[in-house]
């Protein structure tokens, strides 16, 4: 299986399927999902690496999925109500909730350290 990345649209790929169709679809986490028939030619198509595909539930990708740092090895809990995660998975939008929340701690603990807020 190939995958390619189209001139048109920016921030999507083109993958074969298993049976060699070519489908766009957004190159972000589980963009797979939400792929759709490729309407033009193998000509307007650049080449990727299937190592591209990581991430996007591309069944072609090679490696698993990226990751921006190692990986943990802690785990922090917080109980939440049903509203509060139905809320924070509503402001992650496509990402996974578990990223989208670290990204966001990591965000208020710099901010509270450009401020010079001792640390606890």
């Amino acid at each position: 299986m190939k995958l390619y990345r189209p001139k048109e649209p920016l921030g999507h790929l083109v993958g074969e399927d298993r049976a060699g169709g070519l489908l766009l679809f957004p190159a972000a986490p589980r963009g797979w999902s939400k792929r759709i028939a490729w309407q033009g030619t193998r000509r307007q198509l650049e080449e990727l690496s299937p190592l591209e595909g990581r991430g996007t539930g591309w069944p072609g990708a090679i490696g698993g999925k990226p990751r921006k740092t190692t990986a943990s090895v802690h785990t922090v809990s917080v109980r939440v109500t049903t509203e509060e995660r139905d809320l924070w998975q509503s402001a992650a939008g496509e990402r996974r909730l578990s990223d989208w929340v670290r990204d966001s701690l990591n965000d208020i603990a710099a901010a509270a350290a450009r401020r010079g807020k001792p640390k606890p």
